[in-house]
């Protein structure tokens, strides 16, 4: 394994579940899945109102260590087949990071930046 450095951090987000519809959200989509979103929001940068993060399926796997990348591929293409998420750059090689919106309406999860003051 390569000690390949990942893109800076972004700022500290606060990552919240609404009830009733987070529940559906996790009960359609499981925990993996639930997992990889998570890991997508943390590491998205707010862009034109939009949620968008550029990363590939081995950096999530190595940044959440308890999935392999095999299983975060499955989730991240069944958020994709969902339309939770969206592929806004395709990478020019394989296995390169690509660009992707977050699309949250409906999921009861909403996300904002963390100021630090709750």
């Amino acid at each position: 394994m390569t000690n390949r450095a990942l893109p800076a951090t972004p700022p500290d987000v606060r990552i919240e579940h609404r009830y009733p519809e987070a529940r559906a959200f996790l009960r359609h989509h499981g925990p993996q899945a639930l997992a990889v979103l998570h890991d997508l929001l943390a590491a998205a940068q707010p862009r034109n109102g939009a949620w968008v993060v550029q990363t590939s399926t081995r950096d999530v796997a190595r940044r959440l260590e308890f999935l392999s990348k095999d299983t975060v591929n499955r989730r991240l293409r069944q958020l994709l087949q969902a339309g939770i998420v969206e592929i806004l750059d395709h990478g020019a090689a394989t296995f390169q990071a690509l660009t992707y919106r977050i699309n949250l309406l409906g999921s009861g999860i909403t996300v904002h930046p963390d100021d630090h003051t709750a």
